[in-house]
């Protein structure tokens, strides 16, 4: 696991906090990553937007999210929506 190449993953109930808790680890991978403040602090409000979205879509079941670093691009992937930003 590098600042260039890692992924974490949680599988976030079907609740709109969850939104919330994804953000907070999108902000981990932001720092750890080591992105711009301001692209890093716009990718996790983008993130944040797009679990609410998926979570209000998931009729009730969890979603797994995933971010991951790799290729150059930090991305979040939650419930078939996803985010990313180039990490250079």
């Amino acid at each position: 696991m590098t600042p260039q190449d890692f992924s974490f993953k949680l599988t976030v109930p079907a609740d709109p906090e969850g939104a919330t808790v994804v953000a907070v680890v999108a902000s981990h991978a932001v720092a750890y990553s080591q992105i711009d403040a301001a692209k890093g602090a716009a990718f996790v409000e983008r993130a944040r937007a797009v679990a609410a979205q998926a979570l209000q879509d998931s009729g009730g079941k969890h979603c797994l999210a995933v971010i991951a670093a790799a290729d150059g691009q930090l991305t979040m992937t939650i419930g078939g929506h996803t985010v990313s930003e180039p990490m250079a």
